[in-house]
């Protein structure tokens, strides 16, 4: 079978309408499951989270010191050289219960004992009822919301929840992102190039992006550029998976059967995208699932999973779309728009000399090795018809934090 469905690029739709587009047809399926607490750092809750009990159950010491009767100190501090431990105070470390005799703590700096073991407290300690004393409750107290529904939990939540007595908690599960990569020229990291081969390097590339962006990942074997087993392994994605990526075979090539396949079992929403590279990419809807077909290379993959796969993710999570922090930078070279596309300018952030800000120098993906492009530490997209001079002043998206920007002129 050939290729029946090449796109015509005569109408591409941007970013924003395209992923609006799948969200308008897309009901997602969202299931609740129940969790461990201590193995639910970074989900979703699907429901707020109350304390089940009262911590501490009782009144407790707010230090370390003695727990004393506090009306034994009304007419100011007595005489405590006849005291004894257990009789008349006795140790509380913070957090202590102690018995009920007892209504105040002193704290440690303010007493002392001789090598006798005869206790003296320091002039000026003024004791009253609850004096250094947590009520009971003043960690907790049951039916206080712990967790809000549809905030990521943090390792502080985590920790909130047990101390609340929480040890299950319902979560929303995780949408599984299945990816299949075609290409018959295609071969596992690790086997021995050979001439017209290539390795498969988006299934890494799409496996962590996806468990970073808080799905799971199903990755399936690499299927040959033929019909059928793309349609098998489509298929089988569609039966395990919540959104399906196509790798590859979006484009005019004769034998990109991947975007035929969406045109043939699905409604396209689009094949032809603003944005470059990645330019071909082909979005359908099959069995109310978004299929995405992107197309193959790198970076093309890279730049659909950053502003395509991110947003649907993060719609089924009911999250907002991951952002990553920006600088502002000054251009060291012109970078030429284009009037149909927004563009993804790969940069280099650096520090100027002065102090006064940062540079950012733009990589061709047609001039230097794509290793270079994939190491650099910043990206700009750039708006339909956007040409800068050099010298513009641009807002970067970090690649990774302000911390590991370099000085100019490293190498």
């Amino acid at each position: 079978m050939e290729n029946q469905f090449s796109p015509t690029f005569e109408k591409l739709l941007s970013r924003e309408e395209i992923i609006a587009s799948v969200i308008r047809n897309w009901t997602p399926e969202r299931v609740i499951e129940q969790i461990p607490v201590t193995e639910a750092l970074g989900r979703i809750p699907s429901a707020k989270v109350c304390s089940v009990w009262t911590l501490p159950v009782v009144r407790s010491s707010a230090g370390d010191g003695i727990a004393v009767d506090s009306s034994r100190f009304a007419q100011g501090i007595p005489d405590t050289s006849g005291w004894i431990q257990g009789r008349d105070f006795v140790h509380a470390d913070t957090g202590d219960d102690f018995d009920d005799a007892f209504d105040a703590v002193i704290m440690v700096e303010n007493i002392a004992f001789s090598p006798e073991g005869r206790l003296t407290i320091r002039d000026g300690v003024q004791v009253y009822p609850g004096y250094n004393v947590r009520p009971a409750g003043s960690i907790v107290q049951k039916g206080e919301a712990l967790v809000r529904a549809n905030l990521p939990l943090r390792p502080r939540d985590l920790a909130c929840l047990q101390m609340g007595g929480v040890g299950q908690i319902s979560v929303w599960k995780k949408p599984v992102v299945a990816f299949i990569p075609s290409g018959s020229e295609l071969i596992a990291p690790g086997t021995p190039v050979t001439r017209g081969k290539n390795v498969d390097t988006n299934s890494l590339l799409v496996r962590e992006t996806i468990k970073q962006l808080g799905a799971e990942p199903l990755c399936l074997p690499i299927v040959p550029d033929d019909y059928e087993p793309i349609l098998e392994a489509l298929d089988s994605a569609l039966i395990k998976a919540d959104i399906i990526i196509l790798g590859g075979g979006s484009s005019k090539g004769a034998e990109d059967f991947s975007a035929t396949l969406l045109h043939q079992r699905g409604k396209v929403l689009c094949h032809g995208a603003q944005a470059v590279p990645g330019k071909p990419l082909c979005v359908a809807m099959i069995q109310g699932k978004p299929v995405i077909n992107l197309p193959g290379p790198f970076m093309a993959a890279y730049h659909g999973l950053e502003w395509l796969v991110n947003a649907l993710v993060s719609h089924f999570l009911m999250q907002p779309k991951q952002a990553r922090q920006t600088v502002k930078a000054t251009l060291t070279q012109p970078v030429e728009g284009s009037e149909r596309v927004s563009m993804l300018l790969v940069v280099e952030v650096s520090r100027k000399r002065d102090g006064s800000g940062y540079w950012a120098t733009p990589y061709n993906f047609k001039k230097i090795p794509m290793s270079r492009t994939v190491a650099a530490n910043g990206q700009y997209m750039t708006k339909l018809g956007e040409s800068l001079p050099a010298g513009s002043e641009i807002e970067v998206e970090l690649l990774r934090g302000p911390a590991y920007i370099p000085d100019a002129g490293w190498d």
